[in-house]
């Protein structure tokens, strides 16, 4: 290397720690500014800092903790051969996969892993859907149904469902993706690939409290739950009252809708705020000044007509009885221009929730959605799943699924 070049790396390298550094300090201190409602500047939220997950517990991680920036949804088929036994040692893998992969020890699996790159918050969460427990002779739970068809659906059967489901999470692409190949290399001999979903996140994604939009700019996540991987019931932990090897799992819902996002971009302004019932720029609910404002769906304009209108997102996703919440950890996706002249991106929305029964959260709201949500207008789903979430491994010698599966 010439003394030229020498020179220029140290400027580079130079350059590059002040920013971070100067970015850093900004943070720390609070002085990072965001527009709020009224378009008066507010403080940041609190950062969110820790680099790993702890992987041990009651509950699996990457469902109560924070969205990394990445994530990649992977669903399996049970090959016609396998046997409840094969399917355990497809469990026991995946548990020492992703115990170190959360510890960022890429040891396990070096000619796979990004051993080059950090964990990012790397989580790792894995289910099984009603077609595994169906060809493996297992009694489903009551929950673990079959996903019907939505009004409006148009999917597509090799992306939806599937027998053995994975969510990956993290802030490292790099890391994510040497996870994907780990996770399937483990399970080749007993697992067939049915569908992978990749999805994107905001660059503040964990490291804020914040709320980030979608791609049609509106904010996801307003009015979420909070949920505590140190709780136990409550909307999204399976309590004692399931069978027993569900206790202190999940369920979780996976739909993929694209979004027309051409038809969206030329329906103007007040179309897209009336069609989601919140102002797109602030997140405020219509009537509201800022996105924290609760939503009243009493309120009336000069006219006598509801503020926010009667087929306003908002409104038909509105809780209406109890059993209804759900935790949502929702994802971006682009998978780029469709082929044809005239055809849109395929991008949109991979839609996550996880709830203790989606018989009385989700499959009640989305029924009230298809029907009439005036956002149905600019999106499609395309894909389709329910799977039920295991419980969390509680030590060294427990793996997922064991008092199912041993």
């Amino acid at each position: 290397m010439n003394e030229q070049e020498r020179t220029r790396r140290r400027f580079l390298t130079g350059s590059a720690a002040a920013t971070l550094g100067a970015a850093a300090v900004g943070t720390a201190a609070g002085t990072q500014l965001s527009r709020n409602g009224t378009g008066q500047a507010e403080p940041s939220p609190t950062p969110y800092t820790p680099s790993t997950i702890p992987f041990f517990g009651a509950h699996q991680p990457g469902i109560a903790d924070p969205p990394p920036s990445n994530a990649a949804f992977l669903a399996f088929d049970l090959k016609t051969s396998a046997a409840k036994s094969d399917l355990a040692d497809v469990m026991r893998a995946w548990t020492a996969l992703a115990a170190a992969l959360m510890r960022g020890d890429t040891s396990v699996d070096p000619s796979l892993v990004s051993t080059g790159s950090a964990p990012g918050k790397f989580t790792m969460t894995v289910g099984l859907g009603g077609t595994a427990l169906d060809q493996l002779g297992i009694q489903r739970p009551p929950s673990l149904v079959d996903l019907p068809l939505f009004p409006g659906d148009e999917l597509e059967v090799a992306a939806s469902h599937g027998a053995v489901f994975v969510q990956l999470c993290s802030d490292d692409a790099l890391y994510l993706g040497g996870a994907v190949r780990a996770v399937r290399a483990a399970a080749k001999r007993v697992l067939r690939p049915r569908w992978q979903m990749n999805g994107f996140r905001g660059a503040t994604s964990s490291t804020s409290s914040s709320n980030g939009r979608n791609l049609m700019g509106q904010i996801d996540g307003t009015n979420n739950i909070t949920v505590s991987r140190a709780s136990n019931g409550g909307p999204v932990w399976i309590d004692a009252a399931s069978p027993a090897w569900m206790t202190g799992g999940s369920y979780v819902v996976v739909r993929r809708f694209r979004m027309l996002l051409s038809a969206w971009e030329s329906a103007g302004s007040k179309t897209r705020d009336r069609a989601v019932g919140r102002y797109i720029s602030s997140g405020a609910p219509l009537g509201g000044r800022k996105e924290s404002d609760p939503v009243d769906l009493n309120a009336t304009d000069p006219s006598g007509a509801p503020t926010i209108p009667v087929d306003a997102h908002i409104r038909l996703a509105a809780h209406r009885r109890g059993g209804e919440e759900m935790l949502r950890r929702s994802y971006s996706y682009s998978i780029g221009q469709a082929s044809g002249t005239a055809a849109d991106e395929d991008a949109g929305l991979i839609f996550v929730s996880y709830q203790a029964d989606p018989l009385t959260s989700f499959i009640p709201v989305q029924q009230r959605l298809a029907t009439s949500d005036a956002l149905a207008r600019f999106t499609v789903a395309k894909s389709s799943a329910l799977f039920a979430i295991l419980p969390g491994v509680t030590g060294k010698h427990d793996w997922y699924g064991r008092s199912l599966l041993s």
